[in-house]
């Protein structure tokens, strides 16, 4: 858990379960169990439902993250993902998590984070995925809205 923590600490990262559509541009963070890591910026995150979905810049593959079991506090929503999947050349690639977060902040004003002193701007999401292979993903982008 503790290594969970400092990969949020090092991170940045995105999304939670609104029930309505919202897009947004960000930057994925992914660090493999091998400790290479790529950054990704220029992602683009759509959220419809309750899924986050993650799409390249430059388009090649997608990231969808289902998730639920949200909880509000203070207009930040915190959710647990329960279905990763991973859309590259039309092949649909199941991805099991060890655990993650997926944080929203849903007001028009910054809100700290719980158990961090670190804050998400308004209508920001941060995504902390960690695989069941030991690979960290952590994503961070602002929603152009949210209905």
């Amino acid at each position: 858990m503790l290594r969970f923590s400092l990969a949020v600490a090092a991170a940045f990262t995105v999304l939670a379960g609104s029930l309505r559509p919202a897009a947004a541009e960000g930057v994925t963070r992914i660090q493999q169990a091998d400790g290479t890591v790529q950054v990704y910026r220029h992602v683009t995150m759509r959220m419809e439902g309750a899924t986050l979905s993650l799409r390249s810049g430059d388009h090649a593959g997608t990231l969808d993250v289902t998730s639920g079991a949200c909880k509000y506090l203070a207009g930040l929503q915190r959710c647990l993902p329960y279905k990763t999947v991973y859309h590259h050349d039309g092949v649909a690639h199941a991805i099991v998590l060890e655990h993650g977060t997926i944080y929203t902040n849903l007001t028009g004003d910054a809100v700290q984070l719980p158990h961090s002193a670190d804050r998400l701007g308004p209508h920001e999401v941060l995504v902390l995925l960690h695989t069941a292979r030991g690979t960290y993903v952590s994503v961070k982008g602002t929603l152009d809205q949210i209905k």
